[in-house]
């Protein structure tokens, strides 16, 4: 196995969680300012900062904005890693697979992006949800299956993801509002 988890490593899966939310979060606010429409942003939300919006598109692109995104991002992360075979990039293409999981368990309770997207296509609520999850779930077994991650490697990447989503979750509720 090419891969040791060390402070480095930790701190790296830090700035990955921290920028993962604010990259989204930032498409989301991005598109809702090129429409036209003044947003506030926090670490974990973005919103009109009154009225409502214009047209239902415009609500929907704003939504699409952060998972795109995200699942992008993915991409370029997984094939950087299948360029350099560096490590150090692996917390970036986790946790974007990771990210989406939990905003579809977090959508049983309330609809997340893609669960909402999904169901205004006339898809119901699941199939954008396992859609982008499954694709990034694809993309984290085949890097880690070229790069020789084991189970145990990715259960430790789970862990400190969970716990750096925590910690930027409750700042943001806690801390920053």
């Amino acid at each position: 196995m090419k891969s040791s988890i060390n402070i480095s490593y930790i701190l790296v899966t830090a700035l990955a969680v921290l920028l993962t939310f604010i990259v989204h979060e930032f498409a989301h606010y991005v598109t809702g300012e090129l429409l036209g429409y003044s947003m506030k942003m926090t670490l974990n939300s973005v919103t009109l900062k009154e009225g409502t919006y214009n047209s239902d598109w415009h609500s929907y692109l704003v939504t699409a904005a952060g998972p795109i995104i995200t699942i992008v991002l993915a991409f370029v992360f997984f094939y950087v890693i299948r360029k350099t075979g560096k490590v150090s990039w692996y917390p970036f293409l986790f946790f974007a697979f990771v990210f989406r999981l939990m905003a579809m368990v977090i959508s049983i309770f309330n609809p997340n992006d893609e669960a909402r997207l999904s169901y205004v296509l006339g898809l119901g609520y699941w199939m954008l949800p396992l859609l982008v999850t499954f694709t990034l779930l694809f993309l984290v077994i085949k890097t880690s299956k070229e790069q020789g991650y084991g189970l145990k490697f990715n259960l430790i990447n789970y862990l400190l993801a969970t716990v750096f989503v925590t910690g930027v979750v409750c700042l943001d509720q806690y801390v920053l509002k």
